[in-house]
């Protein structure tokens, strides 16, 4: 690691030192060779593997009680401790298809109870250099040409061989980061990488070295990143290093009961005086004497540890020989699971996850998602179940069982009406709505990549708020309705493009002692367009309606258009909906045409705003169009922004072309990725 950064610094002070062909200007020829080496060193993915080494030392510099509340860092918060170590050796495994599958073989870290310290960090240490995103699924690479609108480059020295590149961002936003880079001026490639910005509440620097790799002349050999993360008075820096230009790694060399001993063994470098004193005595001991043992823990500090899971850190485990299996349970009190919306209120939800792989055709999954409205005082929850019995061909079988819904019948309401008038009695506020429980069986197959077919049932119970009514008048109490239904799935151009969906479902009467007939007809159509520099275009349009009704009681209930009661946060659950619209229109028609559109995007607007315009990560617009029954037409617009901390959106709607109202919607962001 000394030798590259010695080797990286001499050339960039040869670079200026040396007389060069063009200063601060920017080198057109010299960056479309930058734009095309991606393309010209592509490599068609094979079977292969590597090996990488990470160390890293995370330094708290302050600290107080709320490094309780971060993910993953209540042991920290607790421990009087504030220097920390770690090491690791990993194994990359590419297939044919590029999928890469990365895996642990031994790791030692003097960080209490859990290695899993600022996930997001862990993202940088593989940079994407040429991809439009530099890490992940977020910042903008310089070395992109989709990007180059965003940045200013120059070369700020050049020889035959060499070229010093700066970069900087034409606006202050998070999204985009600024540096140097040493580049091959006769292929564009990029040697060396220098880059620094801010993401997801870290300041980081990121230092990178291509090397002349044969395998994969994409990826980066060795990197350097230094971070530092802010919170509430707290204050931690983390620095990692890594390796991935280790040689083949023997598994009878591993023992993962002495993981000290296998890495001071494995290491291609030496420990500096600072690290071997961060590593506590008996890792040093151990090393020598070729064992290792650990302090044991006190029943004082596993109560702590776990208090810290249940309440703050997220629960999860994998389990099995191969790790087949896991669950996964959002902390209680995880703010982002907290939302405020004009027609629900407060909303508080969690989310519990398990899953079990049998085979790699075979798998079980099952959800429980449920939610407290506090304005309505009611709970709702639906819990999924699907086993997938291939694959490869999305052949599948699921139930789904919910409750605590609420519904409305506009038929039912009529009849309830003119009869209480009759006999002048008053009635409440709840006297129309309708508690919704049902359970949903479904199977489904791709018949090909084009088509898909789904077959199934679904069963409903529904009970009004209010019995009094009913039983002064003698309506039946209960509703019930058992629907077998069948959809077709059509993908002209397979996975990639549009996905338009058929849907039949007739009610038989008299089964399970279903007292509602109905038939039901529904056509709708997905598109999620994915543009380059991050941007996607999200479009569906859809149409559903009634061929038979009872003529006493019936609910009009579509499986496409209906009030979205457990929101999934920004992605699944802000588009395709209508977010003022009141619950009772759902409902209240037998027919209905529907298009939403949403247009997302890293730099719209707010994000070219001085100060603010740093904070802002993603962008959206929405457009949303209804017609039903009284409802000719109703539109929504409406605009949102994330932010590291909040995500909040601001819509107005329009009813039969007369201005109906304004509402904010507003979900917590802080720490969703952590």
């Amino acid at each position: 690691m000394k030798k590259w950064l010695t080797t990286t610094l001499c050339a960039l002070c040869l670079l200026i030192t040396l007389p060069g062909k063009a200063t601060t200007t920017t080198d057109t020829l010299l960056l479309n060779r930058i734009y095309r080496y991606a393309d010209s060193s592509y490599v068609q993915p094979t079977d292969t593997s590597y090996y990488s080494y990470t160390r890293y030392t995370i330094d708290i510099r302050r600290k107080n009680i709320f490094l309780m509340a971060v993910p993953n860092l209540f042991d920290m918060a607790r421990s009087g401790r504030r220097h920390f170590i770690g090491e690791s050796i990993r194994q990359h495994v590419f297939n044919k298809k590029g999928v890469r599958d990365s895996k642990t073989l031994i790791s030692y870290t003097t960080l209490p109870h859990s290695e899993n310290i600022l996930p997001p960090a862990l993202m940088y240490l593989s940079p994407t250099l040429y991809r439009v995103t530099l890490v992940d699924k977020f910042l903008l690479s310089p070395f992109s040409r989709h990007n180059k609108m965003f940045y200013r480059l120059h070369v700020v020295s050049q020889t035959d061989s060499l070229a010093l590149l700066s970069f900087k961002p034409k606006v202050d936003n998070t999204q985009l980061v600024k540096g140097n880079a040493v580049i091959d001026v006769r292929t564009g490639r990029v040697i060396t990488c220098h880059a620094e910005g801010e993401y997801n509440m870290l300041r980081f620097e990121l230092d990178t070295d291509t090397g002349d790799k044969q395998h994969d002349k994409l990826m980066v050999r060795r990197c350097i990143l230094r971070t530092t993360f802010k919170f509430m008075g707290n204050r931690m820096a983390a620095t990692y290093r890594v390796n991935y230009d280790m040689p083949p790694i023997d598994s009878t060399h591993i023992k993962s009961n002495k993981p000290a001993f296998t890495l001071n063994a494995l290491r291609n470098d030496s420990l500096t005086r600072i690290e071997k004193e961060l590593f506590n005595p008996v890792y040093m001991a151990d090393i020598g004497q070729d064992t290792v043992r650990t302090q044991a823990e006190k029943p004082r500090g596993r109560f702590w540890r776990k208090l810290g899971d249940y309440l703050v850190d997220r629960i999860g485990s994998d389990f099995g020989k191969s790790n087949q299996g896991y669950f996964r349970f959002n902390a209680p009190f995880d703010p982002f699971y907290m939302e405020y919306s004009p027609s629900r209120g407060f909303t508080y939800r969690n989310d519990f996850r398990f899953g079990y792989t049998f085979n790699p055709r075979m798998s079980l999954f099952a959800q429980l998602k449920a939610a407290y409205y506090f304005g309505e005082k009611r709970v709702t929850f639906y819990a999924p179940l699907i086993l997938t019995f291939n694959q490869q061909r999305n052949f599948y079988s699921r139930i789904e069982l919910s409750t605590g819904n609420r519904i409305y019948s506009s038929t039912i309401a009529e009849r309830l009406s003119e009869s209480l008038l009759h006999r002048l009695i008053d009635v409440g506020n709840d006297l129309y709505q309708f508690t919704d429980n049902y359970l949903r069986f479904e199977t489904n197959i791709d018949l090909s990549p084009k088509w898909g077919l789904k077959t199934g049932f679904v069963f409903h119970k529904r009970k009004p708020l209010d019995l009094i009514p009913f039983e002064l008048l003698d309506f039946p109490k209960e509703y019930r309705s058992f629907a077998p239904n069948i959809e077709v799935s059509i993908r002209p151009w397979g996975w990639s493009g549009p996905i338009f969906t058929i849907d039949y479902e007739r009610s038989l009467k008299h089964v399970f002692k279903s007292n509602i007939g109905y038939e039901r007809w529904e056509i709708d159509g997905q598109y999620l367009y994915r543009l380059s520099r991050l941007r996607c275009l999200s479009m569906r349009l859809g149409t559903g309606f009634y061929t038979q009704k009872d003529q006493s009681s019936y609910f009009l209930d579509y499986a496409n258009f209906r009030e979205n009661t457990i929101p999934g946060g920004w992605n699944d659950g802000w588009s395709g909906e209508f977010e003022l619209l009141d619950a009772s229109w759902y409902n209240a028609s037998n027919y209905y045409v529907r298009t939403n559109f949403t247009y997302e995007t890293p730099l719209l607007v707010a994000s070219w705003l001085p100060y603010v315009g740093h904070y802002i990560e993603m962008e959206r617009i929405y457009v949303s169009a209804l017609s039903v029954k009284e409802l000719h037409p109703y539109f929504e617009l409406g605009y949102g922004f994330t932010t590291r901390l909040f995500t909040i959106g601001a819509f107005v709607s329009n009813r039969n072309w007369k201005f109906n109202g304004f509402g904010l919607k507003f979900g917590f962001e802080l720490f969703r990725h952590w």
